[in-house]
C-alpha cells in the first residue's frame, strides 16, 4: 500500500467560532433573565424611577428656568405623587374591600343571573341541591372543613398584608429614586458624555438621549392623561345609570387601561359583574360593560392616534408579549410597566442605525 500524496489528503475541519459566542450569549440572556426576575424587588423599583423620571424631567426643567432649584421641584413632584396616592386609598379603600368582602356572594348571584339568562336553571338547581346536602351533614367532617376555611381565610388576610408590605416598600422605594434622579438633572447623561471618548459621539449621544425623552415623556404623558379622561367619563356616565361607588370604577378603568388588551378584559370583565349586581334587569346590567366598549372604542380609535400620533404605534402581537412575559417576571407591577418599557425599546432602536430592524418589528 502506498500512502496517498499530501494533496489528495481530506483537509482538516475547522472549527467553527460562532458556535462560542451563541452559547455565551445564551447564558448571559438566561443569567440577566434570572436576575431580574430573583430581584425583581430591587430591579423593579429602580426601571419604574427611570421610566417615571422621564415624564418629569421636562417640568423639573421648567421650574428651573422659574429660579425653583431642581432638589425644591423634584420635592414638590415626588410630595404630589405621594398626596394623591394616600388621598385615593383613603377614598377608595371602603369601598373596595366592601366589594372583596361580597366578592363570593356575588359570584354566586352573577352566575345564577347568568344561568336563568341562558336557560341553563337546570345545572343552578343541581349545584343547590348538592351545596343543600353538604351543609345539612354538619357531623364531625363539617367541623373540619369549617377549621379548613378558618385556616384558609387566615392565611389569605396574611398573603394580604404580606402584599401590603412589599408593596409599600417597593412604593417608597420607586419615590426616594425618583426624587434623587430628578434631583440630579442631566447629571447621568453628563457622566455618560463625560465616558465617550469622541466629540462625535458625544454629540450623537446627546441627541439620542433628549430624543428618547421626549417621545417617551411625550407619550406617557399623553397616555396618562387618556386613561384618566377614560376613567372620569366611565365614573360619570356609571354615576349616571345609579351604578354604587361610580369613582372606585373609574379608577380601576383609568389604571387597568394602561395593560393593552388584556387589561381591558378584566375591565369588561369586572364592570359586568358589578352591572348583574347592581341591577335586577340583565340587559340593563350588560349596559355597564357596553357603555365601557363605547368609550373604549373611541379612546383607541379616534382620541389616541390623534394625540399620540401614529410614529409610537406598537405591534398588537409585541404588546401581549410584552404584558405577558413583564407579567411573569414582576407581576402585576411588570404588566403596567410593560408598554412603557417597549416604547422606550422602540424609540432607542428607531434613534441608532444599527438597531432600527428592531424598531421595525415592534413598530405597526
Amino acid at each position: 500500500m502506498h500512502d496517498l500524496p499530501a494533496a489528495v489528503s481530506a483537509p482538516p475541519v475547522a472549527p467553527t467560532r460562532r458556535t462560542g459566542p451563541l452559547a455565551l450569549s445564551g447564558l448571559l440572556l438566561i443569567a440577566v433573565l434570572t436576575i431580574l426576575h430573583l430581584a425583581r424587588e430591587v430591579v423593579l423599583p429602580v426601571v419604574a424611577a427611570l421610566i417615571l423620571s422621564l415624564v418629569f424631567l421636562p417640568a423639573v426643567r421648567g421650574m428651573k428656568k422659574l429660579y425653583i432649584p431642581a432638589s425644591l421641584g423634584a420635592g414638590v413632584i415626588v410630595l404630589g405623587l405621594l398626596a394623591g396616592f394616600l388621598i385615593g386609598v383613603y377614598t377608595l379603600a371602603a369601598p373596595a374591600r366592601d366589594w372583596l368582602d361580597k366578592a363570593p356572594q356575588a359570584l354566586r348571584e352573577v352566575g345564577n343571573k347568568l344561568s336563568y339568562f341562558t336557560g341553563q336553571v337546570s345545572h343552578v338547581s343541581k349545584a343547590t341541591a348538592k351545596v343543600r346536602d353538604v351543609t345539612d351533614d354538619m357531623t364531625g367532617n363539617g367541623q373540619a372543613r369549617a377549621a379548613e376555611v378558618t385556616v384558609n381565610t387566615s392565611t389569605r388576610a396574611g398573603d394580604i398584608l404580606d402584599g401590603a408590605r412589599v408593596f409599600s416598600l417597593s412604593a417608597a422605594s420607586t419615590l426616594l429614586l425618583l426624587f434623587f434622579l430628578l434631583a440630579s438633572g442631566d447629571l447621568f447623561l453628563r457622566k455618560t458624555i463625560a465616558a465617550t471618548p469622541l466629540l462625535a459621539d458625544k454629540r450623537r449621544a446627546v441627541d439620542i438621549a433628549k430624543q428618547v425623552e421626549s417621545a417617551v415623556s411625550h407619550y406617557l404623558f399623553a397616555v396618562t392623561l387618556i386613561n384618566i379622561a377614560l376613567g372620569a367619563a366611565v365614573a360619570l356616565a356609571l354615576s349616571l345609570l345609579g351604578v354604587p361607588n361610580p369613582l372606585l370604577w373609574g379608577v380601576m378603568v383609568a389604571v387597568l387601561n394602561f395593560v393593552p388588551y388584556l387589561g381591558e378584559i378584566a375591565i369588561v370583565i369586572a364592570l359586568t359583574m358589578v352591572g348583574l349586581l347592581t341591577f335586577d334587569d340583565v340587559w340593563r346590567g350588560l349596559a355597564v360593560p357596553g357603555i365601557f366598549c363605547v368609550l373604549s372604542a373611541a379612546e383607541r380609535y379616534l382620541i389616541t392616534p390623534t394625540v399620540v400620533g401614529h410614529q409610537l404605534s406598537l405591534n398588537p402581537v409585541v404588546i401581549v408579549l410584552s404584558v405577558l412575559f413583564w407579567g411573569a417576571m414582576w407581576g402585576i407591577a411588570g404588566a403596567l410597566l410593560a408598554v412603557p418599557i417597549l416604547v422606550t425599546l422602540k424609540v432607542l432602536c428607531d434613534r441608532i442605525e444599527r438597531l432600527k430592524v428592531f424598531g421595525e418589528f415592534l413598530g405597526e
